[in-house]
């Protein structure tokens, strides 16, 4: 697993970035939302968000369910410039696999962060402390077709568990309500501009992007490599996400 320092900096280095390309993430989240929307009825709940990043999930969530209190969580201290105005939430920053929670809660959700997580087990185990019986957990992660063809030109990424395996995962603790996988393909013009998302989204953190590394002219061979390899509808070349989702109630 990727360690946490070198997320930490790469999604550092993106604040300012991430949203603009973040076009799956987003969607993620306003799916991950509507599936919530379909079980939570709790009135003003206590809410644990892993992985907030810039808030694309919070925002949804605080204007949907008016929670009593959002706890936010993120592995990059850099993410709480996001919140400084936000009501009704507190901002906690640390690796949420060993991070003590302040308290219970009646609904933790995330959105596109537990691929990076070492034992999704034992992580739904520590949720499922510090919910309620019928607690709602609401997570998004992504599957093994994600970043393929990066993968394919560099040998570089995480290794991301398949659907069944993820949904798995969280139904030792929780029973399932509601799980799904989707594929999306996203079009850019050259390689350059693929580099250049997985820059400003923080995914180089997978090592998938390790530009720092790279001569001029190795990057100059990845680009024209991705150009000839992966040109899709259009003369673009294409990049795929497999967001998969889970909501569930603790047995």
């Amino acid at each position: 697993m990727i360690g946490a320092s070198t997320i930490v900096n790469r999604f550092a280095k993106a604040v300012s970035t991430y949203e603009t390309q973040a076009t799956v993430q987003r969607t993620a989240a306003d799916l991950l939302t509507e599936l919530l929307g379909r079980h939570l009825h709790t009135l003003a709940p206590r809410i644990l968000e892993i992985g907030c990043g810039t808030g694309l999930l919070t925002r949804q969530v605080a204007a949907r369910f008016a929670p009593s209190e959002m706890v936010l969580n993120d592995i990059c201290p850099e993410m709480e410039v996001c919140f400084t105005n936000v009501p009704r939430t507190t901002f906690l920053p640390g690796d949420a696999q060993t991070l003590q929670w302040p308290g219970q809660f009646d609904v933790i959700v995330s959105s596109s962060a537990v691929q990076w997580f070492d034992d999704l087990r034992a992580f739904a185990t520590r949720c499922a402390a510090v919910l309620p019986k019928d607690g709602i957990l609401a997570v998004s992660g992504f599957g093994p077709k994600t970043l393929t063809e990066v993968r394919q030109l560099t040998g570089y990424g995480l290794d991301y568990p398949d659907f069944d395996g993820f949904v798995a995962a969280f139904s030792e603790a929780f029973e399932p309500l509601e799980s799904e996988h989707r594929t999306c393909v996203l079009h850019f013009e050259s390689g350059w501009d693929v580099l250049r998302h997985l820059k400003e989204t923080g995914v180089t953190a997978t090592g998938a992007g390790r530009t720092q590394l790279w001569t001029r002219r190795q990057l100059a061979t990845f680009v024209t490599d991705y150009n000839r390899q992966f040109v899709g509808d259009g003369g673009k070349v294409t990049l795929t996400y497999e967001p998969f989702f889970f909501v569930g109630k603790r047995r």
